[in-house]
C-alpha cells in the first residue's frame, strides 16, 4: 500500500532531515494497526454501536443546545426528593 501524506510546509525542512523516517512511519503505523486490532477485540460489535449511537446522541444534543448541566441538576433534585421520602 502507498499513502501520501501531506506535511506542512513549516516541518518540511525538519521532517526530511529525519534519518530513516520511512522506517519510522513503518513502525508507527505497525503499532497502530495492533492498537486498533486489540481495541476492536476488547469490545464486541454490539458494544461499539452503542457508543456509536451515543456518541451521535450527544454531538446532536451539542449542536441543537442542549443544556446537560441543567438536566444533571434537575436529575439530582429528584433523586434527593425521592430518597428523602424512604
Amino acid at each position: 500500500m502507498t499513502m501520501t501524506l501531506d506535511i506542512p510546509a513549516e516541518l518540511e525542512e525538519a521532517v526530511s532531515a529525519i534519518p530513516g523516517i520511512g522506517t519510522r512511519m513503518a513502525l508507527y503505523l505497525r503499532h497502530e494497526a495492533q492498537l486498533e486490532q486489540a481495541r476492536q477485540q476488547r469490545h464486541s460489535g454490539k458494544a461499539r454501536a452503542i457508543a456509536e449511537r451515543a456518541l451521535l446522541a450527544a454531538q446532536h444534543d451539542q449542536t441543537t443546545g442542549f443544556d446537560w448541566q441543567a438536566s444533571f441538576t434537575e436529575l439530582e433534585q429528584r433523586h434527593q426528593e425521592i430518597t428523602s421520602k424512604l
